[in-house]
């Protein structure tokens, strides 16, 4: 994935939670037999694809900015000034509010991809599964 090491995990990890946990609550369910039709069980699995997608990016993102945010600034003061020490960063940031700056954009941008990828990755394991 594009994002980080430890986004990309956290993602990972809640959207196969998210997944599984909405498939348990049959969230969308037939309300008559002929409801079990392929594009109706399709339709159902992409919901909840789209709606693990952004479960994930929305968990990966919250805990996932702050340290994005700190590593960033640390990047960008470089290793030559004198107020590159991780505790001072993180206590300025927290004191200004900017631990969270960029959270909605970050969201919408891991929601979206995730949903491409994940359709992808899902796609994918369907079609290579062998034929018995």
């Amino acid at each position: 994935m594009v994002f980080s090491s430890y986004a990309s995990q956290v993602w990972w990890a809640t959207y196969a939670g998210s997944k599984d946990q909405l498939m348990r609550m049959n969230v969308i369910t037939p309300e008559k037999e002929n409801e079990t039709h392929p594009s109706f069980l399709m339709a159902r699995s992409a919901v909840i694809q789209v709606a693990s997608a952004f479960n994930a990016a929305f968990a990966s993102a919250v805990l996932t900015q702050p340290l994005d945010t700190i590593k960033t600034r640390l990047q960008v003061l470089g290793s030559n000034s004198s107020n590159a020490s991780l505790w001072l960063i993180t206590k300025e940031l927290a004191s200004k509010g900017n631990l969270y700056q960029g959270l909605l954009p970050r969201i919408a941008h891991m929601g979206v991809w995730g949903s491409v990828l994940s359709s992808a990755y899902e796609y994918l394991k369907v079609v290579s599964r062998k034929a018995e």
